[in-house]
C-alpha cells in the first residue's frame, strides 16, 4: 500500500517568501533604471509640465574662526603727567635767640616799608627787639592798655561792668565800629562798650571809655607800667611799649583770671586775624589787638604756647596786604623758634 507523501508546509512557506522578495527586488531595480535613463514621470507636484531636476546638495565646509594672535589695544590720548617739583627744604629754625634776631633782621631788610618788633618770653624773661624804640603811629593798638586799665578798675571795685555809658556827640569818630550808627543818647553798658572797642575796634566806644577813665589817667597808667613814649595827640608809640602793655595784661591775667579773662576772651575774638595769628596753628590761643591807619598796620598780643610770649610788630609806609603778610611771616618764625626751643629743653 502506497502511503501518501506529506508535504513540509514550513519549508514551502520560506521558499515562497524568498521567491516573492527576489521578484520585488527585480521589479524595483527595473523601475529605478527606467526613471534614471528616461528622466520622465511625475514629480508629485500639482503644477503641469514642470520638470524637476535632481537636487544637488553641496555641503559647505565650516567657516573657520579666526582668533587674533593678540587683542588689539585702543590707544587713547596720553594722560598728561604732572611734573613734580621737589618742595623747598624747610628753613632751619635758629638755635639761639641771637640767631633768631639776626634771621629776622635779614628778613626785614629785604622788605619794603619800615618795620619794628619786640618779643618777650613771659616765662623765661628772654626778650629782644628790632627797631623796637622807633616811633610809629599806634592807631588802635592802644585800645589794649586802655581796656587793661578799665578792667583793673573793675577788679578794684572802682568800675561796675553793668554801669551805663551814654553815647554823646563828642564821642563820635568815623572809621571802625558800629556805635557810630546809633543815635546820640543811646546807652551801652560798660561791658558792651569795652567789648565793641576790642572786637570791632570801635572808635566811638573807646572814646566813651576814655571819657569814663580820663585821658590823663590813661597816659599816666601807660607810663607807670613801663611805656616810654608819651601818648599824646600824635598817637605815637613803639614796639617795645606795646609789648610791655601785653606783658602787663598777662600778669593781670595771672592775678585776676576771672576779670582779666573777659578781656583776654575779647582779644581772642577780634574781627581781624590776618597778622600775628594768621600762620599759627588754630589750636594756639592768641589774644591780640590790631591797629590800622594810612599805610600803617600793627598788631600786638599774647601767644599762648607752652611758654606764653608777648609780641608787638609795627609797620609804616606799606600796603596793607604786604604788611599783613610780613607781620604773619615774622610771627611764624618766632613761633617756630619758641616751640622748637621748648621741645629741645624737655
Amino acid at each position: 500500500m502506497i502511503k501518501p507523501v506529506k508535504h513540509n508546509k514550513k519549508g514551502a512557506n520560506i521558499i515562497t517568501v524568498f521567491i516573492l522578495s527576489l521578484l520585488l527586488i527585480c521589479i524595483a531595480y527595473a523601475l529605478n533604471n527606467i526613471d534614471l535613463s528616461n528622466n520622465t514621470g511625475s514629480s508629485g507636484n500639482d503644477l503641469p509640465n514642470l520638470t524637476v531636476s535632481p537636487t544637488l546638495i553641496v555641503t559647505q565646509p565650516p567657516t573657520p574662526t579666526l582668533t587674533p594672535a593678540y587683542e588689539p589695544t585702543v590707544t587713547s590720548a596720553p594722560t598728561p603727567v604732572p611734573v613734580l617739583h621737589p618742595s623747598p627744604a624747610p628753613e632751619p629754625v635758629p638755635e639761639t635767640i641771637g640767631d633768631l634776631k639776626r634771621s629776622l633782621e635779614e628778613y626785614i631788610d629785604n622788605q619794603d616799608g619800615r618795620y619794628g618788633l619786640y618779643y618777650i618770653n613771659l616765662v623765661t624773661g628772654d626778650e629782644f627787639g628790632i627797631n623796637h624804640k622807633e616811633r610809629f603811629i599806634a592807631a588802635s593798638t592802644t585800645k589794649l592798655p586802655m581796656n587793661l586799665l578799665l578792667y583793673k578798675k573793675v577788679a578794684l571795685g572802682e568800675v561796675d561792668l553793668n554801669d551805663k555809658l551814654v553815647y554823646l556827640e563828642e564821642d563820635f569818630e568815623p572809621g571802625a565800629g558800629i556805635i557810630q550808627d546809633s543815635p546820640f543818647g543811646t546807652e551801652y553798658t560798660v561791658r558792651e562798650t569795652a567789648r565793641l572797642s576790642i572786637i570791632y575796634s570801635d572808635n566811638c566806644g573807646i572814646n566813651m571809655i576814655i571819657r569814663l577813665l580820663g585821658i590823663d589817667n590813661i597816659r599816666q597808667y601807660m607810663q607807670d607800667i613801663g611805656g616810654t613814649i608819651y601818648y599824646g595827640r600824635d598817637h605815637r608809640s613803639c614796639p617795645y611799649d606795646l609789648a610791655v602793655y601785653a606783658r602787663e595784661l598777662y600778669r593781670f591775667y595771672q592775678q585776676e583770671p576771672e576779670i582779666a579773662g573777659i578781656l583776654i576772651e575779647d582779644l581772642q575774638n577780634t574781627m581781624w586775624n590776618d597778622r600775628i595769628n594768621k600762620l599759627l596753628p588754630e589750636e594756639i590761643k592768641v589774644a591780640h589787638k590790631i591797629g590800622n591807619f594810612d599805610s600803617v598796620y600793627n598788631d600786638v598780643g599774647i601767644i599762648f604756647t607752652e611758654e606764653p610770649y608777648a609780641l608787638a610788630i609795627m609797620s609804616e609806609d606799606i600796603e596793607q596786604s604786604v604788611a599783613s603778610n610780613v607781620i604773619a611771616q615774622l610771627s611764624k618764625k618766632i613761633y617756630d623758634y619758641v616751640v622748637t626751643s621748648i621741645k629741645e629743653s624737655n
